[in-house]
């Protein structure tokens, strides 16, 4: 990577041109709007491409717009808008585009996320001093990445079986151990020549959240960990799990909390202690099932002709059902006493080969018919509650190291980008 930096001059550059661009008369230079920040292989990112991001963070993180506050956030911003170029640019290069459709899921999101109205939007970014563009600039880039890490690294990331199993030891191993509720922000460090920097970047993040900056905003703002675009959200954390610089410090929070910066292997860690419990270990997936029955009755000792013959009929009568009423209504036409709604049952208490049919399955879907000692058995979920449709513990935990497979791959990805790139700052 090429790069030319001059922090000293960017700090002191910042503090005149990134409030508000104010002139000898009080009023916006239009040569200002125009003055380039870097340039990113052959694309211009300009000074106020940063002043519209800066003003897009203060009103998301709660920070007072002044001078000093833009000082301290303007490089970690004008680092973002280069790595934002950066994935735009590969994305461009793969053919892979961001759509209308895109954006507008997002938006529904943020204004959910921020418990707004439908479509007030725009006036709140309005009243917050900023733009919708602005945060179109931000989150296209976001959508782009998703999109190109899915296409390039998702199906070269392979999770066998005995990853599973020894994954799963360590979950059965960490039972009666702590579990941490934790929100991060992480700032990763690339060269050498960039620790001091970053470590000034997330000494100042700190200061943000003791001035009472909110940290979620704050994470989706400037970590840059797959957990951004959650606000840091890392969920349920067990100790062993935390790399070994963060172990001690993290036991010793209450809830509430943060420690930070930390230093690890990758960069600098920012850490929110939201609760904490003792593991549990493994524990069979449950739900609350609401649950509809067909019965078809097989007398022991019955001829083998006779069973298969009584599990094509099964199979036939399953394909007719195409919800729950349905469903019921077959049950009556089957007129067989145990056909019909079983109520609210815990899949935990099913049968094993009853709980194997419906734990993965959709609400409205007939589950596979299952022989039982006295007939066969179908099955639909009418309702599920406290479970989800998450699948099995080993599934879960397949996804999990999915998840950081992915993740460790996109930050290579994204360091080779850079490594590549050429990159002068002007500031």
């Amino acid at each position: 990577m090429h790069m030319r930096y001059s922090m000293r001059k960017f700090l002191v550059f910042s503090l005149v041109l990134l409030f508000g661009f104010a002139g000898p008369s009080g009023t916006a230079s239009a040569q200002q709007f125009d003055k380039i920040a870097a340039v990113v292989n052959d694309e211009v990112i300009s000074v106020f491409d940063l002043n519209s991001r800066l003003s897009l963070v203060i009103a998301g993180t709660q920070a007072k717009k002044q001078p000093e506050i833009l000082r301290r956030l303007a490089p970690q911003i004008l680092r973002q808008l280069i790595d934002e170029t950066l994935q735009m640019q590969e994305a461009k290069r793969l053919g892979v585009r961001v759509t209308d459709a895109d954006l507008e899921r997002a938006f529904i999101n943020i204004e959910r996320q921020n418990k707004l109205k439908k479509g007030t939007l725009e006036s709140h970014l309005a009243s917050q001093g900023t733009d919708k563009m602005a945060l179109i600039a931000k989150i296209e880039p976001e959508i782009a990445w998703v999109k190109v890490v899915g296409r390039r690294i998702r199906p070269q990331v392979q999770v066998g079986p005995e990853d599973i199993d020894e994954a799963l030891a360590r979950i059965n191993a960490a039972a009666g151990a702590p579990e941490f509720f934790l929100y991060e922000i992480f700032l990763r460090v690339d060269a050498a020549e960039n620790e001091k920097e970053v470590r000034q970047i997330a000494r100042r993040i700190v200061q943000q959240l003791k001035s009472g900056a909110a940290f979620q905003a704050l994470a989706r703002n400037f970590s840059q960990s797959a957990s951004a675009s959650k606000g840091g959200d890392l969920g349920w954390v067990r100790q062993g799990e935390l790399e070994s610089e963060l172990t001690e410090p993290v036991a010793k929070l209450k809830p509430g909390q943060f420690l930070g910066p930390v230093r690890t292997l990758g960069g600098y860690h920012i850490l929110l202690l939201r609760d904490r419990r003792i593991a549990k270990g493994l524990k069979a997936p449950n739900a609350t099932l609401e649950l509809q029955q067909l019965f078809f009755p097989i007398a022991q000792g019955a001829p083998s002709d006779k069973a298969d013959a009584e599990m094509v009929r099964a199979r036939s009568f399953a394909a007719r059902a195409e919800n729950c009423e349905s469903m019921e209504k077959l049950g009556a036409e089957l007129g067989t006493g145990m056909s019909g709604s079983l109520g609210k049952v815990e899949l935990a208490d099913l049968p094993a080969p009853l709980r194997k049919a419906v734990e993965t399955l959709e609400p409205g879907r007939p589950s596979e018919a299952v022989r039982t000692e006295n007939g066969i058995i179908v099955l639909m979920v009418c309702s599920r509650e406290d479970g989800g449709t998450g699948g099995t513990e080993r599934e879960r935990v397949e996804k999990m190291l999915i998840v950081q497979r992915v993740d460790a791959a996109a930050r290579r990805y994204m360091r080779d980008l850079r490594r590549a790139a050429f990159i002068d700052i002007r500031l």
